[in-house]
C-alpha cells in the first residue's frame, strides 16, 4: 500500500491496523492516523483514479472524525489519551499490579530526582572454615544505569547490618580488601562493573549499617552512571539467646527501579539447615526492618521466589546483562568457591518504592528417632 500510493508506511500500518477490527470500538480511533494522515491517503487515491463515489463518502467521515476530534479533545493525540484513560478506568482494580507500580515508578522518579534501571543485592554467606560459631557475610549492591538529575536527592546504597548488640563485632563491616569502609573509599567499588570515570563515593561505617553516598548536588546536568559497591563482615552464628541470628535477609527499594534482582548464595552446609521463603513488607518509618507483628505491613501480592541451584550455572538475569560477570567477579573477590554454594532469587520488575524484599530461613528441625 506504501509503496503503491506513495504515502509513507507508518500511516498505511495504522490504517491496515484499523481496518482489522471485526467490530470497531473507540480503540478503533487509537488506532487510526489522524486526519491529516487520513487526508493524504485520500490524495494518492484520488491520483489513482480510485472510485469517486467511495472517495466522497470517505473524505465526508474524515471531516465529522475532524469534527469530533476539536470537540472532545482539541487534537488525536488528545483523543487518544482521553480513550486510553477511559479503558484503564474500565479494567478490573488488582492490588500492587505492575501498572501501579509502574505508576508509582514514575511519581518516585519525578519526587526524588533519581532513578535507576536496574538495582542489584547480592549475598553469599557461609560459616568461617576456621571457627564454625562465626558467620560470615558478604555483600554486593548495584545500581545499574542510574540517573540522577541537579538538586536531586543523593543516591544510597545502603549494606546494613542489624545486629547492634554485638560489641565484638560492632565494627565488622570492611570492604572486601578486610580495609575500614570510612570516608572516601574507591575501594568500595567493583570497579569493572561501575562507569567511567568512577563517580565518587563516601563510606560512612557503623555498628548498624555501611553506607555508600553519592551526591549529585554539582551536577550540571542530569548523569547516568553504573556502581557497585561491595562489603564483607563477621558475626557469631548465635545471638546472646542462643537463637540463629540468620533467619531474614532484606533489600530494600530504595530508589525508584524497573527491576530488582535479589540473589542470596548459601554455602552448601547452611543450605541442608534451612527453608527458605519470601515475603514484601513496608519498610518501617525509621528504616529499620519490619519487627512484631510484620503481617501488618505486609504488600497484598508476594514475590516469588527461584531456585537457582548449585554454583553459577543460572546466575544469568535479563535484568542486568552482566549479572553473571558481576557473580563470578564478586566470589573471585571474595575468595570462595562458587560450586560450594547454593543460589535463592527473588526478581522483580518495577519493585514497590520504599518497600523491602525478605527472604526468610526457617531452620529445619533434624529428624528424630
Amino acid at each position: 500500500m506504501s509503496r503503491h500510493l506513495g504515502v509513507v508506511r507508518n500511516t498505511c500500518q495504522r490504517l491496515a491496523h484499523a481496518l482489522s477490527d471485526d467490530q470497531p470500538s473507540l480503540q478503533t480511533l487509537v488506532k487510526l492516523p489522524g486526519t491529516k494522515g487520513l487526508r493524504l491517503l485520500i490524495d494518492a487515491m484520488k491520483e489513482h483514479k480510485y472510485d469517486k463515489s467511495v472517495i466522497e463518502i470517505a473524505i465526508t467521515a474524515i471531516d465529522q472524525f475532524d469534527v469530533l476530534i476539536r470537540e472532545y479533545a482539541g487534537s488525536h493525540s488528545k483523543l487518544i489519551a482521553r480513550i486510553d484513560a477511559q479503558t484503564k478506568d474500565d479494567e478490573p482494580f488488582e492490588l500492587a499490579s505492575l501498572s501501579a507500580r509502574q505508576n508509582l515508578y514514575r511519581a518516585a522518579t519525578g519526587i526524588t530526582g533519581r532513578a535507576a534501571q536496574t538495582t542489584i543485592s547480592l549475598y553469599a554467606f557461609r560459616h568461617a572454615p576456621e571457627d564454625p560459631n562465626i558467620l560470615q557475610r558478604a555483600i554486593a549492591t548495584g545500581m545499574i544505569q542510574t540517573t540522577v538529575v541537579p538538586g536531586g536527592m543523593p543516591v544510597v546504597i545502603s549494606n546494613g547490618n542489624t545486629i547492634q548488640w554485638d560489641d565484638e563485632f560492632a565494627q565488622a563491616l570492611k570492604n572486601l580488601d578486610d580495609s575500614d569502609a570510612q570516608g572516601s573509599t574507591p575501594d568500595a567499588l567493583l570497579q569493572e562493573f561501575c562507569s567511567q570515570p568512577l563517580p565518587t563515593v563516601t563510606s560512612r561505617g557503623s555498628s548498624e549499617s555501611l553506607i555508600r553516598v553519592i551526591d549529585p548536588k554539582n551536577l550540571d546536568g542530569p548523569q547516568t552512571f553504573d556502581v557497585v559497591s561491595a562489603a564483607r563482615s563477621n558475626h557469631p552464628v548465635l545471638d546472646p539467646n542462643g537463637r540463629p541470628i540468620f533467619d531474614e535477609v532484606w533489600s530494600l527499594s530504595n530508589c525508584p527501579c524497573t527491576r530488582l534482582i535479589f540473589d542470596i548464595y548459601l554455602h552448601e552446609e547452611m543450605e541442608r539447615m534451612y527453608r527458605p521463603s519470601v515475603d514484601a513488607q513496608m519498610w518501617n518509618p525509621n528504616l529499620s526492618a519490619p519487627g512484631g507483628d510484620k503481617w501488618v505491613l505486609r504488600y497484598p501480592q508476594l514475590p516469588t521466589l527461584e531456585l537457582l541451584g548449585r554454583g553459577l550455572t543460572n546466575a544469568a538475569s535479563k535484568g542486568y546483562s552482566r549479572h553473571k560477570d558481576l557473580t563470578e567477579a564478586f566470589f573471585d573477590r571474595i575468595g570462595w568457591d562458587p560450586d560450594e554454594f547454593f543460589g535463592l532469587r527473588c526478581e522483580v520488575e518495577f519493585p514497590i518504592w520504599r518497600g523491602g524484599y525478605c527472604i526468610k530461613f526457617k531452620p529445619i528441625q533434624p529428624a528424630t528417632e
